[in-house]
C-alpha cells in the first residue's frame, strides 16, 4: 500500500451547485497562514495516484477518510510568488465521509502541495491550471517541480578538461562564472547527489521525462554536444532582449520554457534517466557541454525537493540554510514564470539566438 502525505490548508471559497468545489482562477492571489497534513492510503494502484478533474467521476482508490471527511482528488494547479513555482493538487471533501462528490455536498476542499511548500504567508498567485494527475506518491516530492539537475553521460568543463557529470565527485574543481559577467574561476563542488528513474517512473509521470538541447540549439555553437537536463533546471540566457527586458543581459530560464523554440524538447525516447545534481558553497553559473547553466539552488524548492537523507546532509554542511532568516542568493537573476515566457517569445519572434556574446 502507498502513501503519500500532502501538506496543505483547508478552505471554503465557493461551491459551484454542480458539488464541484472551484479555486480561484489564473490570476487569483492567495495566502495560507497554517499548515495541515493528510496522509493518503492507495490500496488499489501502488504508483499512481490520477484524477481526470471530472469531480462526477471520482475512483474508488482516490477517496480516503480522514478525521470524518471524505477527500477526492481533483485536479492540480501551477502557483508561484514570483520567484518560486510550486503545485498544488485540490481535494474536494464533504463533512461526515458522505461521499456525496456530485451531489452537491461538498462543504470545502484541501489544497496541497505537492512536493516544496512556500513559508507561510507567501502571497501567491495562481499561474496555470495543471493536468489533474500526480504520481509517486511514496516519497513527498514534487513532481512538476523537479529539482534542476543533470542526466548522466553530461560533459562539464572542469579544472582538467571535460568530466561527465557521473564521474565527478566532492572536492573536484568546475569552471564557473563568477558574480561579475564573463569573469571566470574554478569552484569546488561541496556534494553530488543522484537519483535514477525507471521506464515505469517516467510512465507514471511524463512530467520527469529530460529536455534535450540539440547542440547548437542555445546560439554560439552551444551546447557543444546535445544536453539533457531536468524541465525546471535552468539555463543562461544572455542576450540584448534580456538586457532591455531586465536591465542585465543574464538571466536564468527553465529548461521546459524552451521547449517552443527549434532544437529544443522533450525526450519522449528515453527508457530511464539517471538525474544528477551538483552542491556548492553557492549558487553557481557552470558550463555543461560548453553551455552556461545552474549548480543546485538550495532555495525552499529544492530543498523539499530532494530526499531527507539528501536535505540533512546539505543542512549539515551549510547549517546556516535552516535558519528563518536565510535567503538564498541566485547566481543570475530568475525572472518569474510569466517574463520567462515573455522572454522566450520575443526570441522566438525576433529570432534571436538565446546566447551570444556581445
Amino acid at each position: 500500500m502507498a502513501m503519500a502525505t500532502i501538506y496543505g490548508a483547508f478552505r471554503t471559497d465557493t461551491t459551484l451547485s454542480t458539488g464541484q468545489v472551484q479555486f480561484g482562477g489564473v490570476g487569483s492571489t492567495f495566502t495560507i497562514s497554517s499548515y495541515s497534513s493528510i496522509t493518503f492510503n492507495d490500496g488499489v494502484d501502488p504508483n499512481t495516484i490520477e484524477g481526470d478533474g471530472v469531480v462526477n467521476e471520482v475512483p474508488d482508490d482516490l477517496t480516503q477518510t480522514y478525521l470524518g471527511n471524505a477527500f477526492a482528488w481533483d485536479y492540480n494547479y501551477e502557483v508561484t510568488d514570483g520567484t518560486n513555482n510550486y503545485t498544488i493538487g485540490v481535494f474536494d471533501y464533504d463533512s461526515g465521509g458522505n461521499d456525496q462528490f456530485n451531489g452537491g455536498a461538498e462543504q470545502g476542499f484541501f489544497i496541497g502541495f505537492l512536493g516544496s511548500v512556500p513559508p507561510l504567508n507567501t502571497t501567491l498567485t495562481i499561474s496555470a491550471l495543471g493536468d489533474g494527475a500526480f504520481s509517486d506518491p511514496n516519497v513527498n516530492q514534487p513532481v512538476n517541480n523537479f529539482v534542476p539537475c543533470f542526466t548522466n553521460g553530461t560533459k562539464l568543463t572542469t579544472r582538467h578538461g571535460e568530466k561527465s557529470v557521473e564521474n565527478l565527485l566532492a572536492g573536484d574543481e568546475l569552471l564557473t562564472f563568477s558574480d561579475s559577467e564573463n569573469q571566470l574561476e574554478f569552484s569546488k563542488i561541496s556534494r553530488v547527489f543522484h537519483r535514477r528513474l525507471s521506464k515505469r517512473d517516467l510512465c507514471n509521470n511524463p512530467k520527469l521525462r529530460p529536455i534535450r538541447i540539440m547542440a547548437g540549439s542555445l546560439g554560439e555553437g552551444l551546447p557543444k554536444q546535445d544536453l539533457s537536463v531536468s524541465r525546471q533546471h535552468r539555463m543562461l540566457i544572455k542576450s540584448k532582449i534580456a538586457q532591455r527586458m531586465f536591465e542585465q543581459n543574464e538571466v536564468l530560464v527553465s529548461a521546459i520554457k524552451l521547449v517552443e523554440l527549434p532544437g529544443i524538447f522533450i525526450d519522449e525516447d528515453v527508457k530511464s534517466v539517471e538525474y544528477f545534481h551538483l552542491l556548492f558553497n553557492e549558487h553557481k553559473i557552470v558550463f555543461a557541454e560548453g553551455a552556461p547553466t545552474e549548480s543546485l539552488f538550495t532555495g525552499p524548492e529544492a530543498l523539499n525537493a530532494i530526499s531527507p537523507e539528501a536535505r540533512e546532509e546539505i543542512i549539515n554542511i551549510f547549517p546556516e540554510i535552516s535558519g528563518q532568516n536565510y535567503t538564498p542568493k541566485p547566481a543570475r537573476l530568475i525572472p518569474s514564470d510569466n517574463l520567462q515566457k515573455q522572454l522566450i517569445m520575443r526570441h522566438q519572434k525576433n529570432r534571436k539566438a538565446l546566447f551570444c556574446r556581445f
